[in-house]
């Protein structure tokens, strides 16, 4: 067994020890029932993805400047690649990957690909930091006493903070041509490489300038923007139809708060394998903030992994069924 197989079952073995652990601490057996109790309506899961699948969808592909793809495949790849970010062992990352290699398949350029998706990645991150300020900020400032939260907000405040942190920097990277200037290191050397090593130089070169090049195509940017802020109120309309579902009452911020420091805090555990533990432990953190009692913020929880499953195993099956056959459907 190689190191990196140890790796992956010591971190796999250790998220499953801590799910188990957030479920015994905050009352799994009692969040579970609430969800047993309305099992008959969570099939209305499915169709409240749907916009968020779609809105996600539209944000990649507006940002599509040479081959540009179709908005059936977009929606397509987009379904795919999200569940395999949740479903395969290597973490949310993975889906990346996946929406890369299948989008090449479908006659994309590679490095254009890539650069779309590193593009897309970090838009998706910014519009998810701009609806978690707006809504913390409104919860605040519509609450005088936040002694009520001092055992929760400094967790958000802190996930924001390294969320505004990792926004900036990525920007900065990009505009300063940091691929670029590394890759300048190893150019003396580049002749005593062999050829899959130059392969890779080149590609990396343009990557970055791809990148470079998309940072000032703001019309698109702002587009993409605009679709992610959709996408991710399209997640927080699926926490919506969930607490409807088993008869729980939250404002509307403060579910799209919900929804917003969890896709955070997932973001952060992107190297966990479908971030087990550490997401239901964001939604038992996130609902406490709100005055929602630990068994249902954990049910909110038990019931995005049952929309997950929902919504992933027929995308695996479109996955080998569609694209394994070599692309025969056009």
């Amino acid at each position: 067994m190689s190191s990196k197989q140890i790796r992956f079952y010591l971190t796999l073995i250790i998220s499953v020890c801590f799910a188990y652990w957030v479920y015994d601490f905050f009352s799994g057996s009692e969040a579970l029932g609430y969800v047993i109790e309305h099992y008959s309506n969570l099939y209305l899961l499915i169709f409240a993805h749907l916009p968020s699948l779609i809105f996600d969808s539209l944000a990649w592909m507006v940002l599509m400047t040479k081959k540009k793809l179709t908005f059936y495949w977009c929606v397509i790849i987009t379904w795919i690649s999200q569940t395999a970010g949740k479903f395969l062992p290597t973490g949310n990352i993975t889906g990346e990957f996946v929406r890369i290699y299948l989008s090449v398949q479908k006659g994309m350029n590679s490095v254009n690909s890539s650069s779309i998706v590193v593009a897309d990645l970090a838009i998706a991150t910014f519009s998810l930091l701009l609806i978690a300020i707006f809504s913390l900020s409104v919860v605040l400032g519509f609450n005088d006493d936040l002694t009520t939260f001092e055992d929760s907000y400094k967790y958000i405040l802190f996930s924001v903070s390294l969320m505004v942190l990792a926004s900036f920097l990525f920007c900065f990277l990009i505009r300063k041509r940091f691929i670029k200037n590394i890759l300048k290191i190893t150019k003396k050397n580049l002749n005593k490489k062999g050829s899959k090593f130059k392969k890779i130089y080149f590609n990396l070169l343009k990557l970055d300038f791809e990148m470079y090049r998309l940072s000032f195509n703001i019309r698109a940017i702002v587009h993409s923007l605009f679709f992610r802020l959709l996408g991710w109120l399209g997640g927080a309309f699926e926490v919506y139809i969930f607490l409807k579902i088993i008869d729980i009452e939250v404002s509307l911020v403060g579910i799209v708060l919900i929804e917003s420091f969890t896709g955070i805090v997932r973001a952060f555990a992107f190297f966990i394998p479908a971030a087990i533990g550490i997401q239901e432990l964001a939604f038992v953190i996130m609902g406490s903030f709100l005055g929602l009692s630990n068994p249902v913020s954990l049910s909110i929880a038990i019931g995005r992994r049952i929309r997950e499953i929902l919504i992933g195993v027929p995308a695996i099956l479109s996955w080998y069924f569609i694209f394994n056959r070599k692309l025969n459907i056009n």
